[in-house]
């Protein structure tokens, strides 16, 4: 997440400011909204609008559709595994292509638009390919374009470094992109446009009578995109925290419910009460034990998982020669997992056909009976729980794969999450 990274630099003041009187629309379009011809134009046609009432307007786009696991394919044609540098400069293209095609579909419509690379775009970042954290926004550069242009289009999730290499930004970079120009142009909001009506209680795909949220808190959005919402990515969540910018996430083309993301105003002491239901369904539980006790060999184990960029949680220590952690996604564990057990000499199990489900909320722990709802709901369902971790905003509980989506639906329904449709 970002706030591992130094603090967003958004560069020195501009006229650019003066632009907030005019009307500054700061939004990012995903690639599900791009993802043809006939949408790219449809999405032009709405910006034409905004533009010709005056506003000038920045966009972030995506990659269309599924052109970035095209590119990846492509790449494995050449190289097994690519070498990320490379790699890099491949899927960059993406997002520039849906920039560029977008300004041109403006530009037929009488607006005046220019695309931009994240470099051209003023975005500075630091870290590897792949995995690239923004640290600078220039914002003189984008402010020299609008003075010449109503719509400035900005290919999302790269920028460049301290020495002039293109990286790439990883999962959820586009949205992340979108934020920081949001923080560093003096806009309150940015606007997230997507394939879905904002935040909602669950997974809609797998329960029928979700409700909206119209508001949620950053902290919530954070620990909700953490544990397995795809709405929107965590480091840009506390992106619009750390700066102040209320994120609203609605449909590209449909009307219907959106959701703010902002601080709220929550009374001194935030009332208890269950946000949403969050669940992931590749999950991994990893076993490590060593022969002796050995607390600084743990630290080591972490460390070198990290090297390897595995990104353990739900840590325990049932004795003191073991550890156990879960891992989540699909990344492939082998190597790391054999290093690990030949440099430490450990033996390791990996444990798979797991997932997790979250309850997701404000002062969980107190009182303590939502923890004990969701124990009743697991043991009703004759669930078994390999680990568990709980904190005041969230509850989860590592249960097998096969189970997730029953589990889902009878905690929504338990915590009174349904749609009234009275």
């Amino acid at each position: 997440m970002v706030n591992s990274s130094p603090e967003l630099d958004v560069g020195p003041d501009t006229p650019l400011r003066d632009t907030r009187r005019e009307g500054l629309v700061i939004r990012k379009y995903g690639g599900s909204s791009l993802a043809t011809p006939e949408m790219v134009n449809q999405v032009a046609a709405e910006v034409a609008v905004i533009a010709e009432a005056g506003n000038r307007v920045v966009l972030v786009v995506s990659a269309m559709g599924d052109s970035t696991d095209r590119l990846i394919a492509l790449a494995g044609e050449f190289a097994e595994p690519p070498a990320p540098r490379e790699l890099d400069q491949l899927m960059a293209t993406g997002e520039q292509v849906s920039a560029a095609v977008l300004a041109m579909a403006l530009a037929e419509r009488g607006v005046e638009a220019v695309s931009l690379s994240g470099d051209q775009a003023g975005i500075e970042v630091t870290g590897e390919p792949g995995a690239g954290t923004i640290v600078r926004v220039d914002p003189g550069k984008i402010g020299a374009r609008l003075r010449d242009a109503r719509v400035v289009v900005v290919a999302g999730f790269q920028g460049r470094n301290a020495d002039g290499e293109l990286l790439t930004l990883g999962r959820g970079g586009s949205d992340t992109t979108a934020v920081a120009l949001a923080a560093a142009l003096g806009g309150s909001e940015c606007e997230i446009r997507t394939d879905v009506h904002g935040v909602r209680t669950a997974d809609p795909r797998i329960v029928r009578d979700t409700r909206p949220v119209p508001v949620i808190s950053y902290e919530a959005m954070v620990e909700l995109a953490g544990l397995g919402a795809r709405v929107l990515h965590p480091r840009s969540v506390e992106l619009a925290r750390r700066h102040g910018v209320a994120v609203r996430v609605k449909h590209s083309s449909d009307p219907g419910p959106s959701t703010v993301v902002t601080a709220g105003e929550e009374p001194l002491e935030g009332a208890p009460r269950v946000v949403g239901i969050a669940h992931e369904r590749d999950v991994r539980l990893v076993r490590v034990e060593v022969s002796a006790a050995d607390p600084d060999r743990y630290a080591r184990v972490l460390a070198m998982l990290a090297g390897c960029g595995v990104r353990p949680d739900n840590l325990s220590w049932p004795d003191p020669g073991e550890l156990r952690f879960t891992v989540r996604g699909t990344q492939p564990l082998g190597p790391p997992i054999t290093r690990l057990a030949m440099e430490l000499d450990a033996r390791t199990t990996v444990f798979g056909e797991l997932g997790s489900v979250s309850v997701v909320g404000t002062a969980l722990l107190d009182p303590p009976g939502f923890l004990t709802e969701l124990l009743r709901i697991l043991a009703r369902h004759r669930v078994t729980v390999p680990a568990m971790t709980t904190s005041p905003s969230r509850l989860t509980a590592v249960i097998p794969a096969d189970v997730v989506d029953t589990t889902v639906r009878a905690l929504h329904d338990s915590f009174g999450l349904a749609e009234d449709r009275t």
